[in-house]
């Protein structure tokens, strides 16, 4: 198989822990600029998964290749990625973008205008130097996609992104979303099935750590 048509690929991936079979032998091809969702009840699998994509779990057997790289050997952690998994923990006593450039400084490859870019698109452009211990919950959920979109990587991984998020919120994030898609691979999980199907080209559902179905969708 030549990796580098596809953005992930997983062979075979199990994970244990403690004995449990968290993830039960996954293999996905998944290609570049395509739109995944994954779907399943809480303890599914879903966010193990996804930290298993990222290099932020280690995965018991198989193999997780990411733009031709394997997690583990080649790599640590995924590159060239933006993530949301589980909730960050911004510092509450240092504004929006405070905190966007202490996060930025890690790799160093943003300017000070491109935070200030990554908070306008998800509608923070006014509260950008607020204390983030003042936001609310759906303030947060919006500096987490900032954070995630910042560096403008080709994947996004995004973890429940659209929770806390009010009504115009959640239809602002869903077109920000959609605009994204054009040119990035994102995979998506939702408790929502009309965020999965408004905004994802194949939904795969997960059970008991295994991929139980898959749905291609066409919008």
């Amino acid at each position: 198989m030549n990796y580098l048509n596809y953005a992930i690929t997983l062979s075979g991936v199990s994970k244990k822990v403690k004995k449990q079979l968290i993830l039960d032998n996954i293999t996905l091809n998944l290609e570049k600029n395509k739109s995944y969702g994954f779907v399943g009840y809480n303890g599914s699998g879903k966010s193990m998964l996804f930290k298993v994509i990222c290099g932020f779990t280690s995965y018991s057997s198989g193999s997780v290749t990411v733009n031709g790289k394997v997690i583990g050997k080649d790599v640590d952690f995924i590159e060239d990625a933006g993530v949301i998994i589980e909730t960050p923990e911004f510092l509450p006593k240092l504004t929006g973008y405070e905190n966007l450039l202490l996060l930025s400084e890690i790799r160093r490859q943003i300017s000070k205008e491109q935070i200030l870019h990554s908070l306008k698109i998800v509608g923070l452009e006014q509260q950008a130097n607020k204390l983030v211990g003042k936001y609310s919950l759906g303030m947060k959920q919006r500096l987490r996609i900032a954070q995630a979109i910042m560096e403008n990587q080709s994947i996004l991984i995004l973890d429940e992104p659209f929770n806390g998020l009010d009504k115009k919120g959640l239809a602002e994030m869903q077109n920000l979303l959609l605009e994204l898609k054009k040119n990035k691979t994102i995979l998506l999980t939702s408790h929502s099935e009309g965020d999965i199907s408004l905004l994802c080209d194949t939904v795969f559902e997960i059970e008991s750590g295994k991929i139980i179905g898959e749905e291609r969708i066409t919008n």
